[in-house]
C-alpha cells in the first residue's frame, strides 16, 4: 500500500511538470479523531479513536482557481468503541450484555467535493468544501472488554464499502513558484450502517473530525 501511494505521488509530480496550471496536487498528512454512534437503545457510543489520514489529493480548476473539484486517495485509520447492552453475535462468538468493543479500521478513502475559495489576500485564500467521501475497508481489528478477543482481525462485522458526507473549511497559503500550504477542519459522517448488524435493527454511523494539513505543489 505504501508503494502504491508513493507511485501515485511520483506520477502526479511528473504530470505536474508537463501540464499547464489547471490543478493543484496536495500531499496530505492529517491527524484525526473518529467515533461510532448507533441509533439503537441497546448500543451506546464509547471512547473515540485517534488516527491519521495520509495520501494525495487533487484540486481541479473549474474555469478558474476559485471553484474546484477535490478528489484523491488517502489511507485512513478510524474507528471507535461501542457498548452492547444485550447479548450480541460477533464474529462467530456471542458477546455478553455490557461488553465494550473497540473497533480499529484501516480504510482507503476517496473524497469527491466542490471547493470554493476566496481571492488572494496577501498570499492567503480561505475556502469551504462540500461533498461526499467513499470508504473502502482494507482491514478491521477489534478488542472486547470481556477479553474474548484482543486486537483480533474480524472479517464480517464491518461493511466493505461506505459513503458519507464531507464538509470542511480552511485556509491556503501561497509560498510562491506554484507551491503552498493548506490547513483546515474537515468533518465526515457516514450515510449508511458501518457495521453489518443492520439485522439487529440499528444504524451505526462513522464520524470523523480531521485537522487537514497538506503541502501543495
Amino acid at each position: 500500500m505504501k508503494i502504491l501511494i508513493l507511485s501515485l505521488i511520483l506520477l502526479c509530480a511528473v504530470a505536474k511538470l508537463y501540464a499547464q496550471k489547471k490543478y493543484d496536487i496536495t500531499l496530505i498528512a492529517s491527524p484525526q479523531v473518529s467515533w461510532m454512534a448507533s441509533d439503537s437503545k441497546y448500543i451506546h457510543s464509547g471512547k473515540s479513536l485517534l488516527g491519521y489520514d495520509l495520501g494525495v489529493e487533487g484540486d481541479f480548476f473549474l474555469h478558474s482557481d476559485t471553484y474546484l473539484i477535490v478528489t484523491g486517495m488517502t489511507l485512513s485509520t478510524v474507528g471507535g468503541s461501542l457498548v452492547y447492552n444485550r447479548p450480541m453475535p460477533f464474529d462467530g462468538k456471542v458477546l455478553r450484555s455490557g461488553t465494550t468493543v473497540d473497533y480499529y479500521l484501516t480504510d482507503l478513502e476517496f473524497p469527491l467535493a466542490l471547493k470554493m475559495r476566496t481571492r488572494n489576500f496577501s498570499r492567503v485564500r480561505y475556502f469551504a468544501q462540500y461533498g461526499i467521501t467513499n470508504w473502502v475497508n482494507l482491514r478491521t481489528k477489534a478488542t472486547a472488554s470481556d477479553t474474548i478477543f484482543q486486537k483480533q482481525v474480524v472479517k464480517h462485522e464491518v461493511r466493505f464499502y461506505n459513503i458519507g458526507l464531507n464538509i470542511g473549511t480552511g485556509v491556503d497559503y501561497d509560498l510562491g513558484h506554484g507551491n503552498g500550504l493548506t490547513a483546515g477542519l474537515v468533518y465526515c459522517v457516514g450515510f449508511s450502517d458501518t457495521t453489518t448488524k443492520s439485522r439487529q435493527k440499528n444504524n451505526t454511523s462513522l464520524n470523523i473530525l480531521r485537522l487537514r494539513v497538506g503541502y501543495v505543489f
